[in-house]
C-alpha cells in the first residue's frame, strides 16, 4: 500500500516537470484519502499541491498548503522531503514580499540538503540550483547586486547540467533584467535570447512566469533603445500573458509600463487607461510605494495635457499616502517633487523659489530611484535656464553647470546610460556657447562612445548628427566669437531648453535621417603614417595627385588633434575624416556627408580586421617588410572593403 502511494505521487512530480499542471492537480484530488499516508507521504502530497497552486498563482492557497508540508516534514528527520517542503514556503514567501523569512528557510534548506547522506548528486544540484536562483532573486531586491550576480551564475550552471528546463529558463530571464538595471544591454540582450530559446516551444503553465520574465525584459531593452513602439509590443505581451495565468503582479507591471511608453510617446488617452488599470492592481495590493508612483506617472499625463482639475485630485491621493507613509524616501520624494511642479506653475516669485528649494533638496539627497533624482535636477535646471533669460546673472549659468555635473556623475553612477549621454550632449552644447568648441567636440564624442557602447541606436543617430551641424558651422562659431555674439543670442542659437523638455518626456524625442555618405578614401597605416593599404573610390582623388598628397601632407595634423584629444572625427575640407588607433596600426576613412552610416561601416571593417588572423597577419607582415598590400577585391582586405563599403 505505501509503495503503491509513493509511486503515484512520484507519478504526480513527473507530470509536474512535464508541464501538465492542471491535469497533475486532477491527479492528486484522485488519489487515496490522506488519512492513509505516512508522514513522509503527507508532506510529499502537500508539497506538490501547493507547487501546483504557486505555478497556478493562487498564491493564498499555495501558502498555507505549503504550511501543511512544512508541519509534517519537521515530524520526520531531516531528508529531501523536507528541503522540497521549505523552498515551496520560500517561492511564496518571496512572491509576498517577505524577504528576511525566505532568506532564513533557504539558509535552513541548504544546511539540510548539504548533510543529508544518501541523496544523488543530481537530486542535490537540482535544488542547490534553485536554491542560487532565489538568493540571486532576493539579493537583488536587497540591491546587493554582486551578491546577486554572483548567485544566479551558480545557478545557471547547476541548472545548465542538471536539465531543469522551467527554472533554467526563468534564471535566463531575471539575469536578462538584472543587466539591463546595470545598463549592460549586450548581457542582457544574450540572457533574454537564451531564456526565449528555451520558452518559445513550450506552451506549459509552468513557463508562464519565465515567459513574463522574459517579456519584461524585452519591454525594457527596446524602452531603453528608444524603440517605443517595439516596447509597447512586448510589454502588451506581459499583459496578455498575466492575465491568462491570473498573475496580479505581471499585470501591474506590465500595465504600469504600457501607461509610461504612452505617456512618452504623447498618447494621453491610451497612457491614462493603462495607468488607471494599474492603479487599481496597486490598490488592491496595497503597496503605498507603487501607488504613488502611478499616480506620479498619471499626474505627469494631466499636467502635459493641462487638465489642472486632475492634477489636483491625483496630488492630493499622494498627499494621504505622504501622510501615512512619512517615512518612506520614495514617496517623500516623489510627492515633494510633484509639490514643487504645482508650486513653479503658479509663477508667482515665492513658490517659484519654493520650487527651486524642494528640487534642489532631492537633488543633493540620496538616489532612491535614478528618475526621481533626475528628474528633479532637470526641473531645476530648466527654471535656472528661465531665471537666467529674465535676469542675465552668470552665476546662474554656473549653477546650472554645476547641476548638470551633479546629474553626469548620479547617471553613470546608477547605469542610467541614456541619460548620461544625453548630459555630454548638454555639456557640448554649454561649451560651444562659451566658445569652447574643443571641449564641446570631446563631449560630442564621449556620448557617442556611450550610446553605441549600449546599442542606443536612435540616440547616436541624434548624437552624431549634431556633431556633424558643429564641424560643418566651425566658421560660424568662430565668426561669432570675433563679433562678441551676446550670451542670450547664443543661448537661443542651441536651443537648450529644448533638450531638456525631451528628458523630461514632455517633449517627444526628433530623430534625424539618415542617408549614406559618398565614401571618397581608405587607408590603413602604419603608426609613423605611411599607407600600408589604400583603397580611393572617388575618381577625382583617383586621377588627382595634388588631391592625394595633400591629405597625406595635412595627414600629422589632424591625426594628432584627433588622438591628442579624444577625438573621434575632424573636418579635411569639405570632406569629413574617422580614425582609429589598432597599435601597430591606424585606419582612416574620408568621405562626404552624414557620419552616422558612416561611423557603422567604419567600426566594422575596424572589427573584421582584428578578427580575422589572416588580414592582421598580412598588415603585421607588410609594416615590417614596408611592402604596399595591393587593392585585390576578390582576397583578403579588398574582399573586406567590398563587403562592407
Amino acid at each position: 500500500m505505501k509503495k503503491n502511494i509513493q509511486d503515484l505521487l512520484n507519478v504526480a512530480q513527473d507530470m509536474i516537470d512535464d508541464g501538465k499542471i492542471s491535469e497533475c492537480l486532477e491527479y492528486l484530488k484522485s488519489l487515496k484519502p490522506i488519512k492513509e499516508y505516512t508522514e513522509r507521504e503527507k508532506t510529499i502530497f502537500y508539497t506538490l499541491n501547493s507547487e501546483i497552486h504557486l505555478i497556478l498563482f493562487n498564491i493564498t492557497k499555495s501558502y498555507v498548503i505549503a504550511k501543511k508540508g512544512i508541519r509534517f516534514a519537521r515530524k520526520i528527520e531531516k531528508s529531501i522531503e523536507l528541503v522540497d517542503a521549505l523552498l515551496i514556503m520560500v517561492k511564496n514567501l518571496v512572491i509576498m514580499g517577505k524577504i528576511s523569512e525566505s532568506m532564513d528557510l533557504l539558509e535552513e534548506s541548504s544546511e539540510v540538503l548539504m548533510n543529508l547522506p544518501q541523496v544523488s548528486e543530481k537530486d542535490r544540484k537540482r535544488r542547490l540550483g534553485l536554491i542560487f536562483l532565489i538568493q540571486g532573486l532576493n539579493f537583488y531586491q536587497l540591491g546587493k547586486m554582486m551578491e546577486s550576480s554572483e548567485k544566479i551564475n551558480k545557478s545557471i550552471d547547476l541548472l545548465q547540467k542538471w536539465n531543469s528546463k522551467a527554472n533554467l529558463a526563468l534564471a535566463y530571464a531575471f539575469y536578462g533584467n538584472f543587466f539591463m538595471i546595470m545598463g549592460e544591454s549586450n548581457k542582457a540582450l544574450n540572457n533574454l535570447s537564451k531564456a526565449q530559446k528555451i520558452c518559445e516551444n513550450n506552451n506549459s503553465i509552468a513557463y508562464h512566469l519565465p515567459k513574463l520574465m522574459n517579456f519584461i525584459g524585452w519591454g525594457i531593452v527596446y524602452h531603453f533603445k528608444g524603440e517605443l513602439q517595439l516596447a509597447v509590443e512586448y510589454n502588451k505581451k506581459v499583459v496578455s500573458l498575466a492575465r491568462k495565468s491570473n498573475n496580479p503582479i505581471f499585470l501591474f507591471m506590465g500595465l504600469g509600463n504600457l501607461g509610461e511608453i504612452y505617456k512618452e510617446l504623447e498618447e494621453w488617452d491610451h497612457a491614462i487607461k493603462y495607468l488607471q488599470e494599474a492603479l487599481i492592481i496597486a490598490e488592491h495590493s496595497r503597496r503605498s510605494s507603487s501607488i504613488v508612483i502611478i499616480l506620479s506617472n498619471l499626474f505627469d499625463v494631466y499636467i502635459n495635457m493641462g487638465d489642472i482639475v486632475n492634477v489636483k485630485q491625483v496630488f492630493h491621493k499622494m498627499e494621504h499616502y505622504q501622510a501615512e507613509e512619512k517615512e518612506n524616501k520614495k514617496i517623500s520624494q516623489i510627492y515633494r517633487s510633484c509639490k514643487a511642479v504645482l508650486m513653479k506653475m503658479s509663477k508667482r516669485t515665492r513658490d517659484i523659489g519654493g520650487a527651486q528649494v524642494i528640487f534642489k533638496a532631492i537633488a543633493q539627497e540620496e538616489v532612491i530611484q535614478i528618475d526621481i533624482t533626475q528628474n528633479a535636477i532637470l526641473n531645476l535646471c530648466k527654471m535656472l535656464l528661465e531665471e537666467f533669460q529674465e535676469t542675465k546673472n552668470f552665476e546662474v549659468i554656473e549653477e546650472f553647470s554645476t547641476s548638470l555635473k551633479q546629474l553626469q556623475n548620479a547617471t553613470e553612477k546608477h547605469h542610467a546610460y541614456p541619460l548620461l549621454a544625453e548630459t555630454y550632449l548638454l555639456e557640448a552644447k554649454l561649451s560651444m556657447i562659451n566658445f569652447d568648441l574643443k571641449k564641446a567636440r570631446q563631449s560630442l564624442t564621449k556620448a557617442q562612445q556611450i550610446a553605441e557602447k549600449y546599442g542606443l541606436k536612435q540616440l547616436a543617430i541624434k548624437i552624431s548628427y549634431e556633431h556633424d551641424k558643429l564641424l560643418e558651422n566651425l566658421k560660424d562659431w568662430d565668426q561669432m566669437k570675433k563679433e562678441n555674439v551676446s550670451y542670450s543670442e547664443r543661448l537661443e542659437k542651441l536651443d537648450i531648453n529644448d533638450n531638456i523638455l525631451t528628458l523630461l518626456k514632455k517633449k517627444p524625442a526628433k530623430i534625424p535621417e539618415t542617408s549614406p555618405e559618398s565614401p571618397i578614401l581608405l587607408l590603413v597605416m602604419a603608426n609613423s603614417g605611411i599607407p600600408i593599404y589604400t583603397k580611393i573610390f572617388n575618381k577625382e582623388w583617383e586621377i588627382s595627385e595634388n588631391l592625394f598628397s595633400s591629405f597625406l601632407l595635412a595627414f600629422n595634423s589632424f591625426s594628432h588633434e584627433i588622438f591628442s584629444e579624444g577625438l573621434d572625427r575632424a573636418n579635411f575640407g569639405t570632406y569629413t575624416i574617422l580614425m582609429t588607433g589598432m597599435p601597430p596600426f591606424m585606419t582612416c576613412y574620408v568621405f562626404k556627408g552624414q557620419s552616422f552610416l558612416a561611423h557603422q561601416k567604419f567600426s566594422k571593417f575596424n572589427e573584421s580586421i582584428h578578427e580575422s588572423d589572416q588580414i592582421w597577419k598580412n598588415l603585421t607582415s607588410s609594416n615590417r617588410t614596408g611592402q604596399v598590400i595591393k587593392d585585390d577585391a576578390s582576397a583578403g582586405l579588398g574582399k573586406l572593403v567590398k563587403t562592407i563599403f
